[in-house]
């Protein structure tokens, strides 16, 4: 007998990774705007692919209702040009069914995973080092390539993911990276915390995060 799929039931995020093109940030965020999504060029700090446009959005219910959201707007991004790369939907630390513990997490596919973002406010000096005291954390830099602050300081995300593991194990890891954080005496603008149920091109990210010691 074929075990049900959870239903996560709960809030979603969607993100709709998307090929760079030529035709620039405007034209991109008025097809967000459009089609009701918020876009956002995420710059990552290393990798194969560290240029990545991305179109979000949000939502409520279950699993099975967001994928078909998620396969409806990218149809409506390709019917604009655009070549979708990436389709995540990400669950909220809140929602049904998540991974108690690393046994229950070992039984979900091998493409889910909990991630954490830690938004951080930088002078240019703090940047240095910082990617080096982060990733032996399985982390790494991220930024919004968007968002340029008045006062010339820099706005970073520290990006973590933890596989196979249950959520109190995840936050444990969260709680070490930001003890290494705190320690440095960065600001942090805000921490989001997220269960990943469906990423169909995680291999997108290759040459960004390493494993790490935790």
């Amino acid at each position: 007998m074929i075990e049900a799929e959870p239903s996560f039931r709960g809030d979603f995020d969607i993100h709709l990774t998307v090929a760079a093109t030529g035709a620039g940030h405007r034209h991109l965020a008025e097809v967000g705007t459009r089609l009701a999504m918020k876009f956002t060029e995420i710059a990552l700090a290393r990798g194969a692919q560290p240029t990545q446009p991305m179109f979000t959005l949000t939502g409520h219910g279950d699993l099975a209702g967001q994928r078909v959201r998620a396969a409806e707007r990218a149809e409506a991004l390709r019917a604009e040009g655009l070549r979708v790369l990436r389709t995540k939907i990400e669950a909220a630390p809140w929602n049904a069914d998540l991974p108690a513990d690393d046994e229950a997490a070992r039984r979900e596919p091998a493409g889910r995973y909990f991630e954490h973002h830690v938004k951080l406010l930088l002078d240019a000096e703090d940047l240095v080092g910082l990617a080096e005291a982060v990733e032996p954390y399985g982390a790494h830099l991220s930024r919004n390539a968007r968002r340029h602050r008045p006062d010339g300081r820099h706005e970073r995300f520290v990006t973590q993911r933890c596989h196979r593991v249950g959520q109190p194990t995840a936050r444990t890891w969260l709680a070490r990276l930001r003890a290494v954080l705190d320690g440095r005496g960065h600001p942090v603008l805000g921490v989001e915390e997220e269960y990943v149920v469906h990423d169909d091109n995680v291999g997108l990210d290759d040459g960004w995060l390493g494993t790490g010691e935790r």
